[in-house]
């Protein structure tokens, strides 16, 4: 038996037919390209997993990166808020009674007394408004005080693109005593 003029038929196929042995030479033949299609698939496959899994990172750790900017837009404009009351109603003194309306958009800055930014509130601003919304008849004055904290990941620029910025604004109501 001879299938191939220029090959001798291998071992294991000796025992067979010799019909059913040129048929499984002739089959295992056409299949030795497979595995090669198979790694190619297998590797296509893997590199768009891999691509989702990446894409899904980044934007987990852009997430983060608000979230904390927006905590950080929070303590500033909490921060600027606390003064603001304690400049409505200063320690020792029975109430100054006096919102500060000449500003409706009081900057604050967030800076120690040397000169150096607070840690934790790096490229933060905030600004606060007060406003003597109501007297009452026995004198009693209400207010109203708005802070807002602004946090960013750098200076803005006019065509910037990469730059986050990310603002929390609280409202307190207060009365005088």
């Amino acid at each position: 038996m001879n299938c191939n003029p220029n090959a001798n038929m291998s071992i294991r196929y000796q025992h067979l037919p010799e019909i059913k042995a040129c048929t499984y030479l002739a089959y295992s033949s056409k299949q030795q390209g497979s595995s090669l299609i198979l790694a190619l698939f297998v590797i296509i496959i893997l590199t768009l997993l891999g691509s989702v899994l990446m894409r899904m990172i980044s934007t987990s750790s852009e997430t983060v990166s608000q979230e904390i900017l927006g905590t950080r837009a929070y303590m500033a404009a909490n921060s600027a808020m606390q003064a603001e009351l304690q400049l409505l109603f200063p320690f020792n003194v029975t109430s100054s009674d006096t919102c500060d309306t000449a500003f409706t958009d009081k900057p604050y800055d967030l800076q120690t007394a040397f000169g150096e930014d607070i840690p934790g509130l790096y490229d933060c601003e905030a600004t606060t408004s007060c406003e003597n919304y109501h007297t009452g008849l026995d004198g009693t004055k209400y207010y109203r005080l708005t802070s807002t904290g602004e946090c960013g990941s750098g200076v803005m620029d006019a065509n910037s693109k990469v730059i986050v910025k990310s603002s929390r604004t609280i409202q307190v109501e207060a009365r005088s005593l």
